[in-house]
Protein backbone atom coordinates (compact mmCIF):
# COMPACT_ATOMS: atom_id res chain seq x y z
CA UNK A 1 0.00 0.00 0.00
CA UNK A 2 1.34 3.40 -0.99
CA UNK A 3 2.44 5.53 1.91
CA UNK A 4 2.76 2.64 4.36
CA UNK A 5 3.36 4.10 7.83
CA UNK A 6 3.34 2.87 11.40
CA UNK A 7 -0.45 2.79 11.62
CA UNK A 8 -0.71 0.76 8.40
CA UNK A 9 1.94 -1.68 9.59
CA UNK A 10 0.19 -2.12 12.92
CA UNK A 11 -3.19 -2.56 11.25
CA UNK A 12 -1.73 -5.27 9.02
CA UNK A 13 -0.22 -7.02 12.04
CA UNK A 14 -3.20 -6.75 14.39
CA UNK A 15 -6.14 -7.05 12.01
CA UNK A 16 -5.20 -8.32 8.59
CA UNK A 17 -8.80 -8.49 7.41
CA UNK A 18 -9.33 -4.80 8.01
CA UNK A 19 -6.02 -4.05 6.32
CA UNK A 20 -7.06 -6.13 3.30
CA UNK A 21 -10.35 -4.24 3.10
CA UNK A 22 -8.42 -0.98 2.93
CA UNK A 23 -6.58 -2.25 -0.16
CA UNK A 24 -9.92 -2.47 -2.00
CA UNK A 25 -10.60 1.23 -1.39
CA UNK A 26 -9.56 4.06 -3.73
CA UNK A 27 -5.90 4.90 -3.19
CA UNK A 28 -6.72 8.44 -2.14
CA UNK A 29 -8.92 7.15 0.70
CA UNK A 30 -6.56 4.56 2.16
CA UNK A 31 -4.56 6.75 4.58
CA UNK A 32 -7.81 7.99 6.13
CA UNK A 33 -9.18 4.45 6.46
CA UNK A 34 -5.98 3.27 8.12
CA UNK A 35 -6.12 6.15 10.62
CA UNK A 36 -9.76 5.45 11.47
CA UNK A 37 -9.17 1.73 11.97
CA UNK A 38 -6.07 2.50 14.02
CA UNK A 39 -8.10 4.72 16.32
CA UNK A 40 -10.61 1.92 16.91
CA UNK A 41 -7.78 -0.54 17.56
CA UNK A 42 -6.28 1.88 20.08
CA UNK A 43 -9.57 1.95 21.97
CA UNK A 44 -9.62 -1.84 21.99
CA UNK A 45 -6.02 -1.94 23.19
CA UNK A 46 -6.93 0.24 26.17
CA UNK A 47 -9.59 -2.28 27.21
CA UNK A 48 -7.50 -5.37 26.46
CA UNK A 49 -4.51 -4.11 28.44
CA UNK A 50 -6.52 -2.68 31.34
CA UNK A 51 -5.34 -3.60 34.81
CA UNK A 52 -6.97 -0.73 36.64
CA UNK A 53 -10.36 0.07 35.08
CA UNK A 54 -10.32 3.67 36.30
CA UNK A 55 -6.98 4.34 34.62
CA UNK A 56 -8.25 2.77 31.43
CA UNK A 57 -11.33 5.00 31.54
CA UNK A 58 -9.02 8.01 31.85
CA UNK A 59 -7.06 6.86 28.79
CA UNK A 60 -10.25 6.53 26.75
CA UNK A 61 -11.37 9.96 27.90
CA UNK A 62 -8.02 11.44 26.85
CA UNK A 63 -8.41 10.11 23.33
CA UNK A 64 -11.96 11.40 23.12
CA UNK A 65 -10.89 14.85 24.27
CA UNK A 66 -8.10 14.99 21.68
CA UNK A 67 -10.51 14.19 18.87
CA UNK A 68 -12.97 16.77 20.14
CA UNK A 69 -10.18 19.34 20.07
CA UNK A 70 -9.24 18.40 16.52
CA UNK A 71 -12.89 18.56 15.49
CA UNK A 72 -13.09 22.08 16.90
CA UNK A 73 -10.03 23.14 14.90
CA UNK A 74 -7.64 23.22 17.83
CA UNK A 75 -4.23 21.59 17.80
CA UNK A 76 -3.69 18.30 19.59
CA UNK A 77 -0.42 16.91 20.97
CA UNK A 78 2.10 15.83 18.28
CA UNK A 79 1.08 12.19 18.52
CA UNK A 80 1.34 10.08 15.31
CA UNK A 81 -2.21 8.72 15.30
CA UNK A 82 -3.72 12.11 16.08
CA UNK A 83 -1.59 13.63 13.33
CA UNK A 84 -2.87 11.02 10.87
CA UNK A 85 -6.48 11.65 11.84
CA UNK A 86 -5.99 15.37 11.38
CA UNK A 87 -4.09 15.26 8.10
CA UNK A 88 -5.64 12.18 6.46
CA UNK A 89 -9.15 11.58 7.85
CA UNK A 90 -10.42 15.09 8.44
CA UNK A 91 -9.72 16.32 4.87
CA UNK A 92 -11.86 13.42 3.59
CA UNK A 93 -14.83 14.90 5.44
CA UNK A 94 -14.67 12.67 8.52
CA UNK A 95 -16.30 14.21 11.60
CA UNK A 96 -13.70 13.47 14.28
CA UNK A 97 -16.07 14.61 17.00
CA UNK A 98 -18.56 11.96 15.93
CA UNK A 99 -15.78 9.36 15.68
CA UNK A 100 -14.82 10.05 19.29
CA UNK A 101 -18.24 8.75 20.35
CA UNK A 102 -17.24 5.15 19.69
CA UNK A 103 -15.69 5.31 23.18
CA UNK A 104 -19.20 4.47 24.41
CA UNK A 105 -18.87 1.05 22.84
CA UNK A 106 -15.85 0.24 24.99
CA UNK A 107 -16.62 1.89 28.36
CA UNK A 108 -19.11 -0.78 29.52
CA UNK A 109 -16.29 -3.32 29.46
CA UNK A 110 -14.47 -1.26 32.10
CA UNK A 111 -17.39 -0.55 34.41
CA UNK A 112 -19.57 -2.73 36.59
CA UNK A 113 -23.06 -3.67 35.59
CA UNK A 114 -24.92 -5.75 33.05
CA UNK A 115 -23.46 -5.80 29.56
CA UNK A 116 -25.75 -5.12 26.61
CA UNK A 117 -23.98 -6.56 23.58
CA UNK A 118 -26.32 -4.96 21.04
CA UNK A 119 -26.00 -1.51 22.60
CA UNK A 120 -22.21 -1.76 22.76
CA UNK A 121 -22.05 -2.91 19.14
CA UNK A 122 -24.17 0.00 17.97
CA UNK A 123 -22.18 2.52 20.01
CA UNK A 124 -18.92 1.29 18.49
CA UNK A 125 -19.95 0.26 15.01
CA UNK A 126 -22.16 3.19 14.05
CA UNK A 127 -19.57 6.00 14.33
CA UNK A 128 -16.77 3.74 13.08
CA UNK A 129 -18.49 2.65 9.88
CA UNK A 130 -19.99 6.07 9.20
CA UNK A 131 -16.48 7.53 9.42
CA UNK A 132 -15.12 4.79 7.14
CA UNK A 133 -17.91 5.35 4.60
CA UNK A 134 -17.29 9.09 4.61
CA UNK A 135 -13.56 8.55 4.09
CA UNK A 136 -14.21 6.16 1.20
CA UNK A 137 -16.55 8.58 -0.56
CA UNK A 138 -14.75 11.80 0.38
CA UNK A 139 -18.02 13.61 1.07
CA UNK A 140 -20.85 13.78 3.64
CA UNK A 141 -23.16 10.78 3.68
CA UNK A 142 -26.79 10.93 2.64
CA UNK A 143 -29.34 9.81 5.24
CA UNK A 144 -29.66 6.48 3.43
CA UNK A 145 -25.89 5.98 3.32
CA UNK A 146 -25.51 6.92 6.98
CA UNK A 147 -28.22 4.47 8.01
CA UNK A 148 -26.74 1.68 5.94
CA UNK A 149 -23.26 2.28 7.38
CA UNK A 150 -24.69 2.33 10.92
CA UNK A 151 -26.43 -1.02 10.38
CA UNK A 152 -23.33 -2.64 8.89
CA UNK A 153 -21.19 -1.25 11.69
CA UNK A 154 -23.48 -2.66 14.38
CA UNK A 155 -23.37 -6.09 12.72
CA UNK A 156 -19.59 -6.03 12.42
CA UNK A 157 -18.99 -4.79 15.98
CA UNK A 158 -21.41 -7.37 17.40
CA UNK A 159 -19.59 -10.21 15.65
CA UNK A 160 -16.25 -8.82 16.82
CA UNK A 161 -17.31 -9.05 20.46
CA UNK A 162 -17.22 -12.83 20.01
CA UNK A 163 -13.84 -12.79 18.26
CA UNK A 164 -12.05 -12.25 21.57
CA UNK A 165 -8.97 -10.23 22.44
CA UNK A 166 -10.58 -8.30 25.30
CA UNK A 167 -8.17 -9.07 28.13
CA UNK A 168 -9.78 -9.12 31.56
CA UNK A 169 -13.16 -8.29 30.03
CA UNK A 170 -13.14 -11.64 28.21
CA UNK A 171 -14.70 -13.48 31.15
CA UNK A 172 -17.65 -11.09 31.31
CA UNK A 173 -18.24 -11.36 27.57
CA UNK A 174 -18.10 -15.15 27.64
CA UNK A 175 -21.17 -15.20 29.88
CA UNK A 176 -23.29 -13.34 27.32
CA UNK A 177 -25.81 -15.12 25.15
CA UNK A 178 -25.57 -13.94 21.53
CA UNK A 179 -28.45 -11.54 20.81
CA UNK A 180 -30.43 -11.32 17.59
CA UNK A 181 -28.22 -10.35 14.66
CA UNK A 182 -29.34 -7.12 12.95
CA UNK A 183 -30.76 -7.40 9.45
CA UNK A 184 -28.38 -6.73 6.57
CA UNK A 185 -28.18 -3.10 5.46
CA UNK A 186 -30.48 -2.39 2.55
CA UNK A 187 -28.83 0.81 1.34
CA UNK A 188 -25.58 1.48 -0.50
CA UNK A 189 -22.19 0.83 1.09
CA UNK A 190 -18.60 1.33 -0.10
CA UNK A 191 -16.92 -1.95 -1.01
CA UNK A 192 -14.57 -2.17 2.03
CA UNK A 193 -17.60 -1.98 4.34
CA UNK A 194 -19.50 -4.57 2.31
CA UNK A 195 -16.55 -6.93 2.71
CA UNK A 196 -16.37 -6.46 6.48
CA UNK A 197 -20.14 -6.94 6.74
CA UNK A 198 -19.91 -10.22 4.82
CA UNK A 199 -17.25 -11.48 7.21
CA UNK A 200 -19.38 -10.51 10.20
CA UNK A 201 -22.35 -12.39 8.73
CA UNK A 202 -20.16 -15.46 8.27
CA UNK A 203 -19.06 -15.28 11.91
CA UNK A 204 -22.63 -15.02 13.11
CA UNK A 205 -23.81 -17.92 10.97
CA UNK A 206 -21.09 -20.08 12.49
CA UNK A 207 -21.97 -18.96 16.02
CA UNK A 208 -25.63 -19.75 15.41
CA UNK A 209 -24.70 -23.22 14.12
CA UNK A 210 -22.37 -23.90 17.06
CA UNK A 211 -19.36 -24.03 14.74
CA UNK A 212 -15.89 -22.61 15.45
CA UNK A 213 -15.11 -19.27 13.85
CA UNK A 214 -12.95 -19.37 10.73
CA UNK A 215 -9.32 -18.32 10.98
CA UNK A 216 -8.96 -14.56 10.42
CA UNK A 217 -7.79 -13.72 6.90
CA UNK A 218 -7.71 -17.39 5.99
CA UNK A 219 -8.26 -18.47 2.37
CA UNK A 220 -12.00 -18.83 2.81
CA UNK A 221 -12.35 -15.41 4.37
CA UNK A 222 -10.24 -13.77 1.67
CA UNK A 223 -12.37 -15.48 -0.98
CA UNK A 224 -15.48 -13.97 0.61
CA UNK A 225 -13.89 -10.54 0.32
CA UNK A 226 -12.99 -11.10 -3.32
CA UNK A 227 -16.47 -12.43 -4.11
CA UNK A 228 -18.02 -9.34 -2.52
CA UNK A 229 -15.83 -7.21 -4.78
CA UNK A 230 -16.89 -9.13 -7.88
CA UNK A 231 -20.56 -8.76 -7.04
CA UNK A 232 -20.13 -5.10 -6.11
CA UNK A 233 -18.53 -4.28 -9.45
CA UNK A 234 -20.84 -6.38 -11.65
CA UNK A 235 -23.32 -4.33 -13.72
Amino acid sequence: MAGMDSQAAELKARDRERWLSVLWAPTVARPALVAIHAYDLEQMRVVAEAREPMLAEIRLAWWREQLEQLSAGRLAPPQPLLRALRHDARPRGVDLGALSQLEEGFLPLLTEGRLDASAMADARGRPLFQALATACLGRPLSNEEAGSAARAGARWALARLWRGGWGQAEARLSSLAPPAFPDAPAGPLPLPLIQLDRLAADDWARLAAGQPLARPAGPGRQWRMALAAIRHRSP
